[in-house]
């Protein structure tokens, strides 16, 4: 018996690999040829089987999937019949597929599956063109087949690779074009809203209405001051939009078929940490740039630093004022005349006797009160007013005019007032 030699001795052999110099590439032999036949027939098998088995593909035009299919066989074989060594990992062409099943609303598991069919029918001309060669040869083929699996694992990595791809970016096409929409609506441009299909389904809300339109500023901390409204109303059944403006939020809340506004106000009022305003509902979509401005409106009726929900119906005077802050502030100014001259600690004192007054009903004990102060000083100080305003508080249009002057400076400025605002 011979002698064992010295690499005998010392180590096992190396394992013979499929395509080394012990075992010729005959996978890669066998799929040279099928490569180079007609693969138009296998494609159309693969496209036929997967439209009977699959629904989701019968969306597809016949003609289209068999392309992608035959396309799909012939970047297969090609890699086969290559030494794979030189060939790179993942495959360009599924991540495309991928790509574009994702865009046709296939589902991904739905996508996998078609390259298996593909594979299990390539397997199938392989294995038959193997046995038509000789036993060793098949034999050899055999060992060698699990290249033809290794090549679907990476081609079904790259295939959902392309397909996360492909979601992600409808989802942030979907995203910006929703956006657009929703800033022609809210600003009013209904030509560009039409230009861009307009739907109210496509911003998540239903084509009919009653809606009503929400303005939030930012709180104190710079925050939306209905951080989250989309998602707090949601879960309590109500769809909406919202857009984010420069000093604030705005938003289209669908009021539904059990809700009211006033059921929509009383959610926000437990989510809002700033202003927020409503406008009356309303059941015509287009009239969206309306009711934000008055939302808007709505909004300023509340002094500032104030927490809380308004609609532009609970002061309608405080409306009147608040959708002309320019103007309000001049004529405020203007009724109250060389009061606004005074030095400040003097003009603050006048100013918060009068609208104490004016919120007591003219009641001067009670304003001494409030103020910790005689009655006598209380009409001192009001005798003075009236003579630097011009404004008699015994004429009831004068009354009106000093009452509108105040509002007017607890809502547009509030620094003015001073203390006044709070009472």
């Amino acid at each position: 018996m011979p002698e064992p030699n010295e690499c005998d001795r010392a180590r096992p052999c190396a394992p013979r690999r499929p395509g080394d110099g012990a075992h010729p590439p005959v996978l890669a032999a066998i799929a040279a040829e099928l490569l180079d036949a007609d693969l138009t027939a296998l494609a159309g098998e693969v496209s036929e089987r997967l439209r009977a088995e699959e629904p989701a593909y019968r969306r597809l035009g016949a003609g289209e999937l068999t392309t992608d299919v035959a396309a799909h066989l012939d970047a297969t074989l090609d890699r086969l019949s290559r030494d794979r060594s030189t060939v790179p990992a993942g495959d360009a062409g599924c991540a495309t597929v991928g790509r574009r099943r994702a865009e046709q609303n296939i589902p991904l598991p739905v996508a996998l599956r078609g390259l298996r069919s593909a594979a299990s029918v390539l397997w199938r001309e392989l294995a038959a063109r193997a046995a038509a060669r000789t036993p060793a040869e098949t034999t050899v083929f055999l060992e060698q087949s699990g290249a033809l699996w290794t090549v679907l694992d990476e081609q079904s990595r790259a295939l959902a690779t392309g397909y996360d791809e492909g979601l992600t970016a409808l989802t942030d096409a979907d995203r910006e074009r929703r956006r657009l929409l929703l800033d022609a609506l809210v600003d009013g441009r209904l030509g560009e809203w039409s230009r861009l299909g307009g739907s109210l389904t496509r911003l998540g809300l239903p084509e009919e209405g009653p809606y009503v339109a929400v303005s939030a500023e930012q709180d104190a901390a710079g925050r939306p001051a209905l951080a989250g409204a989309e998602d707090f109303l949601a879960g309590h059944g109500v769809r909406s939009a919202w857009r984010t403006t420069l000093d604030g939020t705005v938003g289209i809340v669908a009021i539904g078929e059990w809700r009211t506004v006033t059921s929509i106000r009383e959610l926000l009022g437990t989510l809002a940490t700033g202003r927020v305003g409503l406008s009356r509902s309303y059941a015509d979509a287009l009239q969206t740039s309306v009711a934000v401005a008055r939302a808007m409106v709505a909004r300023r009726c509340l002094p500032a630093g104030a927490v809380g929900v308004t609609a532009i119906d609970d002061d309608p005077v405080a409306a009147l004022l608040a959708s002309s802050v320019e103007t309000s502030t001049e004529v405020s100014r203007l009724l109250l005349g060389a009061v606004m001259e005074l030095p400040e600690p003097e003009q603050q004192t006048l100013l918060a006797t009068l609208a104490t007054w004016l919120a007591t009903n003219g009641n001067s004990t009670e304003t001494g009160r409030l103020l910790f102060c005689h009655r006598n000083t209380v009409r001192n100080r009001l005798a003075r007013l009236e003579q630097l305003s011009g404004q008699s508080l015994e004429d009831p249009r004068s009354v009106a005019r000093l009452f509108v002057a105040v509002e007017a400076l607890r809502l547009l400025e509030p620094s003015v007032l001073g203390d006044a605002g709070s009472a």
